[in-house]
This record gives structure tokens, C-alpha cells and sequence, in this order.
């Protein structure tokens, strides 16, 4: 599966360019859709059919598309999924340990051991159900990550400048989150993320101690950050240096219910992907849900 957007546009150059490389990748079944729910569908009659191995081309959201189809599917237990991170974030592969050549990363794919990672089931109140596998986040990010989608020109430094841009009009909102029940925090909020991966926004190591196969998600908060300092403040979160300020809190949870009233609609940011959700969303850690190929 081939996202045609991944990596400014290259993604799809760069699969035909693997595929002339690998003699494997001859029979290989290409979907290279318009839309994610075109590629939702496919990817349910792949499964369908019987496919043993999906390989993703892209970036976190490709990763996510892809897992969130084989889970839907009840075939977690049977299918592996590889990842050639083309992605202008692409922090899941960060996670993973992947290497960023997509040569190396199709070696990986297609011949390296299965890994058991852990999945966030995001379910809304009025029962919508999308999947995460690195970051769900909510706060600036979603601001962030429109900005970069909108982007002609990323780059590396796409992330940072979206970031800076959306630093100067960001104003804090309402936010409660619940961990496993108890409740955690009320309040403006920055950002808050719960990963299962260890970064987002192209290496800001937002989790630093995540494990993808614990059974568990780290819950990160930023609030109450003086607007005069949030410049200053934002190098920290690329060292994980944030976790030490007063203005950060850490917890960890196997379900995590975040409640946006401040918002209309709600959204939250899955993987670098919106998704316009409602007033309450429940977050649950599926241990060990897909197979991916390290």
C-alpha cells in the first residue's frame, strides 16, 4: 500500500524504483488509492482474500491505515506488516528501530523478524472506532499537523515551522483526562499526548520512556507554559528534557478518556491523522495487537 501523498509526492517513484530493485516485488498487489477509505476497502478485500503480509510506503498515517485494516480484519494474529517510512514524520520507524533508506527498510520488511507492538483502540461516544499505533495527541497538534498537510514544500523542518507558526495563535483549552478511571487532570491544555511510540512531529521525543509491547500508554501534559516562553520551551521536548518542568505531567494507563469541551468539534490528531471526534473519547491499549517485520 502506497501512500501517493507520502513524501512530498515521491512515494509512489520510489515503490516502482524498489519494485525494479526487488524481484519479490513483481507479484506484489499495489494500492495506491485517492482516499484512505478507498484504501480501507481494498485493503478488507486483500485481507479477505487471504493476504499473509501487507507492507506500507509512507508515513505514520500509511502505517495506521494499514494496521487499523488488519485489526478490523480480526487478523493480527496472522498477518505482518512492514514499513518503508517515505513519511515527512515517519516516528513510528524511529520507534521500531528502522532505518530510513527505503532499500534497507524494504530488507526489513520483507525478511526481518515479526515484533509484537501494541495498539490504542480510540473509540468516540457515538461509537466510531479508528486506530493508533505511535501518538494520539490533542492540543496544538492538530493545528500542527493541518499546517504540514497543507505544506507544498516540507522538508525536514516542516514540523518545526508548523510548530512555531501555530505557537504564535494557540490558545489554551478546556481538557479533563482520566487514567484508567481516576481522574488525572482539569484544565487548559497545551498538549496532550498518549503514546505508545516514543516521538511525534518528525523527532520530538515527546514519551521518551514508551515501550511500543508494554501493555501500556504514557500520558504526557503541557499546560500553563507562559506564552513568552513557549519558544524557549519547545527545544526541550526534542531531548525529552520537558518531562522535568514544572509545567509537564507523566502518567501511565491502560485506558486513557479525554474529554475536549472547549472544542467544536472535537478533534484529535492519530498518528500525524485528524480525527473530528466528540465530546468523549476513550483510549484502551491493545497489547501485542499486529505483527510488524523489524
Amino acid at each position: 500500500m502506497v501512500n501517493p501523498a507520502a513524501g512530498t509526492g515521491r512515494a509512489v517513484a520510489i515503490f516502482e524504483a524498489l519494485r525494479r530493485a526487488e524481484p519479490r516485488l513483481a507479484a506484489a498487489v499495489l494500492i495506491a488509492p485517492e482516499s484512505a477509505a478507498a484504501a480501507r476497502d481494498e485493503l478488507a478485500q486483500r485481507l479477505a482474500a487471504g493476504a499473509e503480509r501487507v507492507l506500507a510506503l509512507g508515513g505514520d498515517g500509511s502505517f495506521q491505515l494499514a494496521g487499523g485494516a488488519v485489526l478490523d480484519a480480526g487478523a493480527g494474529d496472522r498477518v505482518t506488516l512492514g514499513l518503508v517510512a517515505v513519511g515527512t514524520g515517519s516516528d513510528l520507524a524511529r520507534s521500531l528501530g528502522l532505518p530510513r533508506d527505503p532499500r534497507a527498510a524494504l530488507a526489513r520488511a520483507l525478511d526481518g523478524a515479526a515484533r509484537t507492538i501494541d495498539a490504542l483502540r480510540v473509540t468516540a461516544s457515538d461509537g466510531r472506532r479508528r486506530w493508533a499505533f505511535n501518538v494520539a495527541s490533542a492540543g496544538i497538534s492538530a493545528p500542527v499537523d493541518e499546517a504540514v498537510r497543507s505544506m507544498r514544500v516540507k522538508g525536514r523542518s516542516a514540523y518545526l515551522r508548523a510548530t512555531l507558526a501555530a505557537l504564535l495563535r494557540y490558545r489554551e483549552v478546556p481538557c479533563s483526562v482520566r487514567l484508567d478511571g481516576e481522574r488525572w487532570y482539569e484544565g487548559p491544555l497545551l498538549i496532550l499526548a498518549i503514546a505508545n511510540g516514543r516521538s511525534f512531529g518528525n523527532g520530538m521525543l515527546v514519551a521518551p520512556r514508551a515501550e511500543l509491547d508494554d501493555g501500556r500508554a504514557d500520558a504526557v501534559l503541557i499546560a500553563g507554559v507562559p506564552r513568552w516562553r513557549l519558544a524557549l520551551e519547545l527545544p526541550r521536548i526534542y531531548t525529552g528534557g520537558h518531562l522535568t518542568r514544572p509545567h509537564t505531567r507523566c502518567g501511565r494507563a491502560r485506558t486513557v478518556r479525554v474529554a475536549l469541551p472547549g472544542i467544536a468539534p472535537p478533534v484529535l490528531d492519530l498518528d500525524g491523522e485528524a480525527f473530528p471526534t466528540t465530546l468523549e473519547t476513550e483510549l484502551t491499549v491493545v497489547p501485542r495487537a499486529v505483527r510488524v517485520a523489524v
